[in-house]
Formats: structure tokens, C-alpha cells, sequence
């Protein structure tokens, strides 16, 4: 699929077919996810906590999953036992469902059923050679503290160096262990991947390496092609970040 078809894919889908996917995702995350991909180019993708497909279905369309690219959908599904915090419960037919509606094979996704506390450095390696090391990792599975510093630590194992990690409800007040867990990991110890921009509920994250060089691009893409969003830098636990909030009275595209 040439850009502009891939642009004009995604723009339709969130402003028109999101809605018809059950659960929680800010269609406006794209000003900053759409000049972070067309930095970092096609690659897998892969989501802790899938629900029903709503954000990956999004990846997929804009990171160009196929059966020789694919993503990495990673849920406890009918595992429900472990669904702790009683956050969202996953079915994995109505997420296939919903990848065919929305036009996203789902022989090009690897489906993992589990615990996400049992994912460990075997676990990361399978996936890696299974499907390679992901350009964009979404975080959003038990919210738990000692689940979220787990999931983005084995995010950070299985995320390219010129790779992205978010992790969801950051900034939500019904579940602060997202915060706590955040806080503890970077209060306490220095990891490879930092905080770069908050945005639309999530925190996004890109290593030490790319963090000068995503953030700068990030900011001037946000004040060329979105003058109604409102953008500030901050410090988060030591380091520059963008905060990022899209005027959402007011859709507009990508770009």
C-alpha cells in the first residue's frame, strides 16, 4: 500500500471506525504516533492487553502488518481468572471478528494466551523470532503495579532500539498503579527506554538513543501540522518530555 492510501487508510478508520470496536483509545494519539512512524518505517507491532482490537487494529493499519510483518496480540483472554483488576474482558473471537471487519488478516497476528506475570526472557525470545523485534509495543494489561512494571520491562525486551512503547491510562485517576508503577521503575533504577511525551492517556517511551532526536521531531511536527494542540515541555523524572493535549472539539487528519 503506497503512503497516501495508508494515510487516507488510517485517517478513515479513526474518524469513522473506531468507534465501532469496543474499548479505549483517543483516536488524536495519532499526531504523535502517525511523524513517529514515518521516522521509524514498516515493522511488528505488538499489544499487552488486546480487549477487542481497538488500538492494534489502529497499529496494524499504520505500521503495515501482513503475514511477512506481522503483530504480536497478547492477552488472558478466557484466562479470567487472572484478570485482576477486572480491567476489560478480552474474547478472542470477537477480536478476530473485528480484524476482519477492519480489513487486518488475522493469519498475520501471533496469538498469545497468558498471564502476562509468566512472560520471561524465553518468552521475549520466541517472540522475537517469531515475528522480530516490534517498532511499536502498546502496554495496557492488568494495571496492577507489580503487572505494569513487568509488562514494560518485557516491552523494553522485544522493542526495537528505534522503537516505541506506550503504556496506557498513565495519566488516569481510577488506576493509579499505572503511575506508581511507572514512578517506582524510574525513581529506583535507570532503564534503556525513557519517558518521551503523555499524551491522550498514554505515555509513550523510545530509548536513550533516539530521545533527543524523537523529541525534537515530535515537537515540530505537532506545532507544523496541529496549531489547535496545546504542547509543553516538562521534566519527567529527569528527562525532557513533551506534553502533548489535541484539541478534541476539533478533528483533524494526520497531516
Amino acid at each position: 500500500m503506497g503512503y497516501e492510501n495508508r494515510r487516507e487508510n488510517i485517517n478513515t478508520y479513526l474518524s469513522k471506525e473506531i468507534q465501532k470496536v469496543g474499548g479505549w483509545c483517543i483516536p488524536q494519539l495519532w499526531q504523535s504516533i502517525w511523524p513517529l512512524y514515518k521516522e521509524i518505517g514498516d515493522g511488528p507491532v505488538g499489544e499487552i492487553g488486546v480487549f477487542e482490537g481497538k488500538f492494534l487494529i489502529g497499529l496494524c493499519k499504520t505500521f503495515g502488518t501482513t503475514e511477512a510483518n506481522k503483530a504480536a496480540a497478547i492477552d488472558i483472554f478466557d484466562l479470567q481468572e487472572f484478570n485482576l483488576d477486572g480491567a476489560g474482558v478480552g474474547k478472542i473471537d470477537v477480536l478476530k471478528s473485528n480484524l476482519d471487519a477492519h480489513h487486518v488478516g488475522q493469519n498475520t497476528l501471533e496469538y498469545i494466551q497468558a498471564d502476562s506475570l509468566t512472560l520471561r526472557s524465553r518468552e521475549a525470545n520466541n517472540l522475537i523470532e517469531s515475528i522480530g523485534f516490534c517498532k511499536f509495543f502498546s502496554v495496557d494489561g492488568c494495571h496492577e503495579v507489580v503487572h505494569t512494571v513487568n509488562d514494560i520491562e518485557f516491552a523494553m525486551s522485544v522493542t526495537s532500539n528505534d522503537g516505541i512503547i506506550a503504556i496506557d491510562d498513565y495519566t488516569n485517576p481510577n488506576w493509579p498503579g499505572v503511575q506508581e508503577a511507572v514512578a517506582r521503575m524510574y525513581l529506583m533504577r535507570d532503564f534503556p527506554f525513557i519517558p518521551l511525551a503523555v499524551t491522550c492517556n498514554k505515555m509513550l517511551l523510545c530509548s536513550y538513543s533516539y530521545h533527543s532526536k524523537f523529541l525534537k521531531l515530535l515537537h515540530s511536527y505537532v506545532k507544523e501540522h496541529h496549531p489547535d494542540t496545546r504542547m509543553k515541555k516538562v521534566t519527567r523524572f529527569g528527562f525532557e518530555t513533551l506534553t502533548i493535549i489535541p484539541n478534541f472539539q476539533k478533528w483533524t487528519d494526520l497531516a
